[in-house]
């Protein structure tokens, strides 16, 4: 039988994770303005938040399938509260940044173990696709309910408010996983043979570099359109309200991959068909000759259309990992390499952007990014062409 509640209530600690990481974009104007930060320095802001996973997320996922996934997560959602409450209390540049690095590590040691969770609880093949194509969500879903509060809560105080109040959300998100979710036997597998294994499985590989292609577009695309809407005149409630729309409409995208997998359309054509959607709408996009609305509404199509790419990552998972024990480091993989499109996607954008004259330049490098997510949906496709 399926664990929903204890599923649920991963998926809650999903929502709170996926706000700490989209809370900072929308309150970056202010936060620029009351600490004299340069544009660079508000990327360090956003993007140090994924230090950590991009350096030791697969060591992450391997020492939670080995001494518990449970007690990782739990570890994760309080440090992310611990983050939040110091970020709320800082007044300079550097404390700020080692705030974001302690909500970063927190959000690492949950996002890694939990698919491997939601996992375990499930019954069967379908009803562990259900779970992580509900996981895959988690992102926009979460990042949208911060998009839209923020708006109030700096209105209302200042951004600090904010902090302090997704803090209380990561403690009682963390009292619901510690009560609804079972306790679950740790990997037998020791803890080298766990790593050596999940690196050596090739599709492991290619959903890791699809991830970072993926979020180096999508994270972009994010951070910065908020800076972007308030370039051309936008309000600060008007800015952070079309960027929740553009993370909302992910989360269908990843309902609609996880429903086109479940129907037999094969992953690496699912990515392949995105990859080339993305682009298209980059070039769109980024063109100055279209008008406002246009380029906002391909946005839109790009968020849409490119979230069947975590889903079918997600549930992916399963599928390459060399046994159950193994999905965990499997995932930490992944993130490891998502953790590195997201630090150096934005960071990349705003270099050229300042450097060569405008948001426009930075066409070439999204495209790139689109192409490397379209050669990762063909790997795929080859690889799991020859494992049938």
């Amino acid at each position: 039988m399926t664990h929903w509640r204890g599923i649920w209530a991963v998926f809650a600690g999903g929502l709170v994770a996926g706000a700490y990481m989209t809370k900072v974009p929308p309150a970056l104007p202010q936060l620029r303005a009351a600490l004299d930060l340069s544009l660079v320095e508000a990327t360090f802001i956003v993007t140090t938040f994924n230090v950590l996973g991009m350096i030791v997320g697969i060591f992450a996922g391997m020492l939670g399938d080995r001494y518990g996934r449970k007690r990782f997560a739990l570890a994760g959602l309080a440090l992310m509260a611990a983050g939040g409450v110091l970020g709320a209390l800082v007044d300079a540049f550097v404390p700020l940044l080692l705030s974001r690095f302690i909500e970063g590590v927190g959000f690492i040691l949950f996002a890694v173990p939990a698919p491997a969770l939601m996992s375990a609880m499930s019954a069967d093949a379908r009803e562990r696709a259900k779970a992580l194509s509900l996981w895959s969500a988690y992102m926009p879903t979460g990042g949208t309910l911060a998009l839209l509060a923020a708006p109030l809560f700096i209105a209302a105080a200042s951004w600090r408010a904010l902090w302090l109040a997704l803090a209380a959300a990561a403690v009682i998100a963390a009292v619901a996983v510690a009560r609804a979710v079972p306790s679950m036997p740790t990997a037998r597998v020791s803890s080298l043979r766990l790593l050596v294994e999940s690196l050596a499985q090739p599709g492991n590989v290619a959903m890791a570099l699809l991830f970072a292609c993926y979020v180096a577009q999508w994270t972009s695309i994010m951070v910065w359109l908020p800076t972007f809407l308030a370039e051309h005149g936008a309000s600060t409630a008007a800015a952070s309200a079309a960027t929740a729309l553009m993370v909302l409409v992910n989360a269908p995208g990843n309902l609609a991959g996880g429903g086109l997998l479940a129907r037999g359309v094969p992953r690496g054509a699912l990515v392949i068909g995105a990859s080339a959607i993305a682009a298209l709408c980059e070039i769109g996009m980024l063109s100055p000759m279209l008008p406002g609305a246009a380029r906002y509404a391909l946005v839109l199509v790009f968020s849409a259309c490119a979230g069947v790419i975590p889903a079918s990552i997600f549930a992916g998972l399963p599928v390459h990992a060399r046994s159950p024990q193994h999905i965990a480091t499997g995932n930490g993989m992944v993130l490891q390499f998502s953790n590195l499109g997201q630090f150096f996607g934005p960071l990349a954008i705003a270099w050229i952007a300042s450097r060569y004259g405008g948001w426009e330049a930075t066409l070439w490098a999204m495209l790139a990014f689109a192409l490397g997510g379209g050669a990762c949906g063909i790997a795929l496709g080859w690889i799991e062409k020859r494992r049938r």
